[in-house]
């Protein structure tokens, strides 16, 4: 039986990525956050340009990051949905349990 090697290079994962770390769907949504925070502060501040500039970087800047990176290799958007799901089960479990604790209450 001949067993055969293959070399799978690093950037083997890396399709669809951009610049090897942060995936489409996270930079489109870092986009979609902080374009609007950047035109808001230099809206809103009435300042010069050098001002404004800084302003939107300090508010601009951690919000991207955030977005870019996601939360546990998911999008903002995908674990918002999946939080909202949970939620959703955990206070229909907690409902059934409040009202098994009330109904074994009044049987007593």
């Amino acid at each position: 039986m001949i067993i055969e090697s293959y070399h799978i290079p690093v950037n083997f994962t890396d399709a669809g990525k951009i610049m090897g770390a942060f995936t489409i769907r996270n930079t489109v949504e870092a986009i979609i956050f902080t374009v609007p925070i950047c035109v808001l502060t230099f809206i809103s501040i009435p300042f010069d340009i050098t001002s404004k500039i800084i302003g939107s970087l300090v508010l601009a800047v951690p919000i991207g990051g955030f977005a870019l990176m996601g939360i546990n290799d998911d999008s903002i958007t995908t674990f918002i949905k999946t939080w909202i799901i949970y939620r959703r089960k955990i206070d229909t479990i907690i409902d059934s349990i409040d009202l098994l604790i009330i109904k074994v209450i009044f049987i007593k």
